[in-house]
């Protein structure tokens, strides 16, 4: 399926390092990223320097998925292309006719240092870990950061407790992790599954942060009102989404080597892993 974004020109682009361009970009998309913040921080992007957007939504990650769209991307008149699923620029050489890059994106495994080192700062001897799926290359990421963190404090290394994405999932870790002695501090590698744990959590009557500390990650909307609001790791997705008009923009431009493709993640600090005032 195809669906067409317009994003008209404006007079002032803001803060970006892109310079007002013309013409259309074309984004391939997978999954729930076709409708997702990293696709909407994009589009914000390319409002502020006058690009439009063409989003061909592609149903898997099979090897023909990716030319595919290309090439109907190519009979659009793009004048280049994001993949938002930055695995598969690893899978397709960008040799497509027209420049093609991935998605910029937040640090995740730094992301995840940052929480992990943010919990033994608490004083914490080690930090369970709620883990994405185990094919999804940000869970990996996320997942090697906090573990190689809690190695490199000569911190143990918990089992991972395995999610997948949802709430539900983060529930029934929370479940197994409210009987778990050890247990005093969690990162989930992403925010709904917190808020899963949370909920579980409160029904065993384990309080946060009085018994247990949390972080999520990537800042939803709704973090900030959670019960107890939840410390998280920020991806700011516009900010993303400049860099990686940035990096199209220059490989349009023929520049080598090509700018950087991550931009840097912010630990958000709230209630969940405040120290207790009981």
């Amino acid at each position: 399926m195809i669906v067409n974004i317009g994003a008209m020109p404006v007079d002032d682009a803001g803060p970006l390092r892109t310079p007002v361009r013309q013409g259309t970009l074309g984004v391939i998309a997978t999954g729930t990223a076709a409708s997702g913040p990293v696709l909407n921080g994009l589009r914000a992007a390319a409002r502020e320097v006058g690009y439009a957007l063409v989003v061909f939504s592609v149903p898997g990650r099979g090897r023909s998925a990716v030319p595919a769209a290309v090439a109907g991307l190519r009979l659009q008149g793009v004048v280049g292309i994001v993949l938002l699923d930055p695995h598969l620029f690893a899978e397709h050489p960008p040799v497509v006719g027209v420049p093609l890059v991935p998605a910029a994106a937040a640090d995740q495994y730094d992301g995840a240092r940052r929480a992990t080192e943010h919990l033994l700062e608490m004083g914490h001897s080690t930090v369970w870990h709620v883990g994405g799926p185990e094919d999804a290359p940000i869970a990996r990421a996320r997942e090697r950061g906090w573990r190689e963190t809690l190695e490199r404090h000569g911190a143990d290394v918990p089992p991972v407790v395995r999610g997948d994405w949802s709430a539900r999932s983060g529930y029934r870790a929370g479940q197994s992790l409210a009987v778990e002695v050890r247990m005093c501090a969690v990162f989930t590698a992403n925010d709904h599954m917190a808020l899963g744990l949370l909920a579980a959590f409160a029904e065993a009557g384990v309080r946060v942060p009085r018994d247990a500390h949390v972080v999520g990650f990537d800042d939803v909307p709704e973090a900030a009102y959670f019960a107890p609001p939840l410390t998280t790791i920020r991806q700011d997705f516009l900010a993303a989404g400049r860099q990686t008009l940035v990096v199209l923009t220059a490989a349009i431009d023929g520049v080598v080597p090509l700018p950087r493709t991550t931009v840097e993640a912010e630990l958000v600090v709230r209630e969940s892993s405040r120290p207790s005032v009981s």
